[in-house]
C-alpha cells in the first residue's frame, strides 16, 4: 500500500510512463515517469487520481435487472473453436462477454450473433458463424456493430461529414448576405464538389505522394495551403468565421458557435457525450485512434435517435 491509498496487488511494470494531462491536443505531456512508488504523488495525473481514490466513478445504488423472457438465445453455436454452445444474452441491460484471448468472444458476438441477426433481417454483413438457431430477435429494432475498424482512409472524411452536420453548416453560410450577393449556394461551401473548392487538391487540402515501398504520404496543398477552398469563398464569413475557420473549431467550440442553429448543435452534441469534444470538425478521420473511431461511430448512431 502506497501513500494516498494506492494499492498494488501484483506488480507488472517496474517503470511507469503516464501521458496526459488530457485527451487530444490537451495531451502530449509526460505527467509522470518513474517507479510505481512515486505514482501516488504525481500531480496532474488522472491515472494516479483514480488509483489513489482521489477520483472515482460511483457505483449505482440500483442496477437494472433483465425482464423475464427478454433475451437473445444463441443455440448450438459451433463456429471456429465454439463447441456447440448455448448462450442467453439478456436484453435491456449492459452485458459484457469476457474471456482470455482466443477463447471465442469475437466469434460468438461478431460472427455468430451480429452477422446471424443481420442475415435474418435481410441485411448484408458477411457470412455468419454456424449455429442451430437465434431466438428473440423479434424484440430488436436494429442491430449495430460499433468496432474499432478505421472509418476514413483519406483526409476528405472528417467528423462533421460523418455525422452529417456539414450540410446545415453550409446552409448557414449560403444564407449570409455576401453569399447571396455573389450567387453562392450551399454547394459552393462543399469541398466534395466543384465550384468553391480548390481544384488543385480537389478539396482535400492535401496532396498524396505515392511511395513505392512505404505508405503514401500526404502533404499540404501548395495552392490553398490546406484551406480546401478558393480564396474568394473564404471571404464569406458566418459569425465572423470563414468556412475553413469553422472546420478548425473543436466540437465543443462548434456547439457553442452554432447554439442558435439546433440542427447543427443536435448532430454534434453526441460527440461531446462520448468524450470527443476536443476533436476538430475538419480533422481527417484517418488520424483518429481506434478508440476515437469507435466513439465517432457510436456518436453517429446516437445522433440518429
Amino acid at each position: 500500500t502506497l501513500s494516498g491509498n494506492l494499492t498494488v496487488k501484483r506488480l507488472h511494470a517496474r517503470h511507469i510512463i503516464d501521458l496526459g494531462p488530457g485527451p487530444g491536443e490537451r495531451g502530449g505531456t509526460i505527467v509522470f515517469s518513474g517507479p510505481y512508488e512515486g505514482l501516488a504523488g504525481a500531480t496532474g495525473s488522472v491515472t494516479a487520481d483514480f488509483l489513489c481514490g482521489r477520483r472515482a466513478i460511483p457505483v449505482p445504488a440500483r442496477r437494472r435487472t433483465p425482464r423475464p423472457g427478454h433475451r437473445l438465445g444463441i443455440r448450438g453455436a459451433s463456429a471456429h473453436n465454439l463447441q456447440g454452445i448455448d448462450v442467453d444474452v439478456p436484453l435491456g441491460c449492459f452485458v459484457a462477454v469476457t474471456g482470455v484471448s482466443g477463447s471465442g468472444k469475437s466469434t460468438l458476438i461478431d460472427d455468430v450473433l451480429y452477422r446471424g441477426l443481420r442475415k435474418r433481417r435481410g441485411e448484408p454483413a458477411g457470412i455468419p458463424g454456424a449455429c442451430r438457431a437465434l431466438e428473440g430477435m423479434e424484440r430488436l429494432d436494429d442491430v449495430v456493430l460499433v468496432d474499432q475498424a478505421p472509418i476514413g482512409s483519406t483526409p476528405r472524411a472528417n467528423p462533421v461529414t460523418y455525422l452529417r452536420a456539414f450540410e446545415p453548416i453550409r446552409a448557414c453560410f449560403a444564407r449570409t448576405e455576401d453569399a447571396r450577393l455573389r450567387g453562392y449556394t450551399a454547394a459552393t461551401f462543399s469541398f466534395n464538389v466543384a465550384g468553391g473548392r480548390c481544384e488543385t487538391c480537389t478539396g482535400e487540402g492535401f496532396e498524396k505522394v505515392e511511395m513505392q515501398f512505404l505508405s503514401d504520404v500526404y502533404v499540404p496543398c501548395a495552392e490553398c495551403g490546406g484551406a480546401r477552398f478558393r480564396p474568394e469563398v473564404l471571404e464569406v464569413r458566418h459569425q465572423g468565421r470563414s468556412i475553413r475557420e469553422v472546420l478548425d473549431l473543436t466540437v465543443a467550440e462548434a456547439v457553442d458557435v452554432f447554439a442558435d442553429t439546433p440542427e447543427v448543435a443536435k448532430r454534434l452534441r453526441p460527440l461531446v457525450d462520448v468524450g470527443l469534444e476536443y476533436v476538430r470538425l475538419g480533422q481527417p478521420l484517418s488520424t483518429l485512434s481506434g478508440g476515437e473511431a469507435q466513439r465517432v461511430k457510436l456518436a453517429a448512431h446516437l445522433a440518429r435517435e
